[in-house]
């Protein structure tokens, strides 16, 4: 009876506890000021329109992010035809990062595949934004060879030849010495 009031006890105070002190633990986004003067960015972005990335079928699809330099991110989605435009708030040196950041394609000639890499959150493109904002910004992108070309139709793996000799396991020798241990020490153990 004793334990099961101690520790209806700790609860309450857990509890109190919780409820008393404020939690510190949350991310407070800083208050908005009434002037901030949004400039506006606008560019392109290349896409390839035969990727099988999943859920990525045509440029608007992808999802581009600006980040100013007091941490704040804007997004945007382009149209239809690659080019983007977006209001940031003030001038300053921001860094610009695409969602999904990798497509995968197949090169059909050479049955190659290849990836299109954009700026990620890991690595972002930075520019600097004036006070008039940016026109002619082109998300760069880099193409990486992901597999070998093709030309033959592969072969399946040689298997090497069964070999009748017996080996033993790794390992099976320890195994073995320890069940015998158990079982002297079992055996000494009922004796007693």
């Amino acid at each position: 009876m004793a334990k099961m009031q101690l520790i209806i006890f700790i609860t309450a105070i857990m509890i109190a506890g919780a409820l008393i002190v404020p939690s510190y633990a949350q991310v407070i986004a800083p208050a908005p000021t009434a002037n901030v003067t949004y400039v506006p960015v606008s560019g392109t972005i290349t896409f390839e329109p035969n990727t099988y990335t999943t859920g990525v079928k045509s440029v608007s699809d992808l999802t581009i992010y600006a980040r100013s330099p007091d941490g704040t991110d804007t997004k945007t989605n382009p149209a239809a035809d690659g080019t983007f435009s977006v209001s940031v708030p003030g001038a300053g040196n921001y860094s610009f990062w695409v969602i999904p950041s990798k497509l995968d394609y197949l090169n059909s000639t050479t049955n190659a595949t290849y990836q299109v890499q954009y700026p990620d959150i890991s690595a972002p493109y930075y520019t600097n934004v004036s006070a008039t904002g940016l026109t002619g910004l082109a998300i760069p992108t880099k193409t990486v060879q992901t597999g070998k070309p093709m030309n033959a139709t592969p072969l399946p793996p040689t298997v090497p030849a069964a070999t009748a000799t017996p080996q033993a396991t790794p390992g099976f020798t320890m195994i073995a010495v320890l069940a015998a241990l158990g079982a002297v020490c079992a055996l000494a153990f009922r004796k007693k």
